[in-house]
């Protein structure tokens, strides 16, 4: 039997939002919203500066042993890792009913697994990503192989798991020993608070625009490379970066280099999530051109204001699976030429770009957050009957 009744939900995860701006993090802030706007009452515990309470239902519990998450390089340590592995062992887990977690950083499932089997209370892991062979690409042979080794295991934990993307899902099933498939159910949108924040927003900004972490992966690099093939009048601004990140010094240079500084915006972190939904509304086409995303955000956000995504195809990206090209917006292969023919032929094409902006605002209604509310409610309560058959 599915339960009704309310549940008090803890969703564990080094950082949290709006002190970080992962992908992660804006998921777990805007579900726990909505679940408590479904009468639950929701903990986010993890690495925040204070205990506050962003929301009536959610509160968020800052962890001890608090430390910046990455090193310049913008990737997270296994120091770092094994000390929020450490923090999670202060949880105190016998007030909740069901507990959620994301699979990264990976070390710390094993302790919260533990800890939630001594209290008898449902873990249910949420996989972002299942990197794979990717791990020798991100730490290099030897260490690929411990790494390889961990997620494995991590593989095999929690009563429920589920997966954000079908290719996450893929992966992870292939990779599990227990029976069973694993659950798709992805990120969200905020349709009617972007929608408000969007309203009576011309195209009047620059036509390109990116959003998100500045990271070597995120190749921000090939889209300024793509940047300086595009023929449109210099004195124009095109591209609004929005975001910071380790590879904002690069890029700056690199914008300098190819002598389109003048052309480039970089905005830095706006304020809200109002500012940001403005900045994409104002844009003609979002440009995404990361090697590696677990589901898409950004691209996600940029269809609900009605703006056609272009991104490059990657073996180790899900965003084919939520942008399909040519419906809502157009992949291109992952070099400068080939990018910069796909923002050119938007540009030129009104036609084609109001029937991708159409379709993006439709596919973004099919994942507004209170339909992932309710996926959400009936994975917890099903992992919350596993845990009831073993007592």
């Amino acid at each position: 039997m599915i339960t009704t009744r309310p549940l008090k939900i803890l969703i564990v995860y080094d950082c949290v939002y709006p002190e970080s701006l992962g992908g992660v993090e804006h998921r777990n802030y805007h579900l726990a919203r909505e679940l408590a706007q479904r009468g639950h009452s929701v903990t986010l515990a993890g690495w925040s500066k204070e205990a506050q309470q962003p929301f009536p239902g959610v509160q968020v519990l800052p962890m001890p042993f608090q430390q910046s998450l990455y090193n310049s390089a913008g990737k997270r340590s296994a120091l770092v890792s094994l000390r929020f592995a450490v923090a999670v062992m202060s949880l105190k887990l016998k007030q909740f009913d069901v507990v959620e977690t994301a699979n990264i950083p990976y070390i710390h499932l094993f302790p919260l697994a533990i800890a939630c089997a001594i209290a008898r209370k449902p873990l249910v892991v949420t996989w972002h990503e299942y990197w794979g062979r990717y791990w020798r690409e991100y730490s290099g042979r030897f260490a690929s192989q411990i790494f390889r080794g961990i997620e494995y295991l991590c593989a095999q934990l929690g009563n429920e798991v589920n997966a954000v993307s079908q290719l996450t899902a893929e992966r992870l099933q292939a990779h599990r020993l227990k029976s069973g498939k694993v659950t798709v159910i992805s990120n969200g949108v905020s349709l009617k608070q972007i929608q408000e924040a969007s309203n009576g927003v011309e195209h009047d900004g620059p036509p390109l625009v990116y959003a998100g972490r500045l990271m070597r992966e995120k190749r921000i690099d090939l889209l300024l490379e793509a940047l300086a093939r595009i023929r449109l009048p210099q004195e124009e601004v095109l591209l609004a970066i929005v975001g910071d990140g380790p590879d904002r010094q690069r890029l700056e240079i690199l914008a300098e280099q190819l002598g389109i500084s003048s052309r480039v915006n970089f905005m830095g972190r706006l304020p809200t999530n109002d500012d940001v939904w403005r900045q994409l509304a104002s844009a003609q086409i979002a440009v995404q051109p990361s090697s590696r995303e677990g589901f898409g955000m950004f691209p996600l956000e940029a269809m609900a204001v009605g703006i056609p995504v272009i991104y490059c195809e990657s073996p180790e990206s899900a965003i084919s699976g939520l942008v399909r090209d040519g419906i809502e917006g157009i992949c291109a292969k992952p070099d400068p030429a080939s990018l910069a023919v796909a923002i050119e032929t938007l540009l030129d094409d009104p036609e084609r770009w109001t029937q991708l902006s159409e379709n993006a605002k439709k596919r973004a209604q099919s994942y507004d957050w209170n339909g992932v509310a309710q996926q959400m409610e009936l994975l917890f309560s099903q992992a919350m009957q596993k845990e009831a058959l073993k007592k």
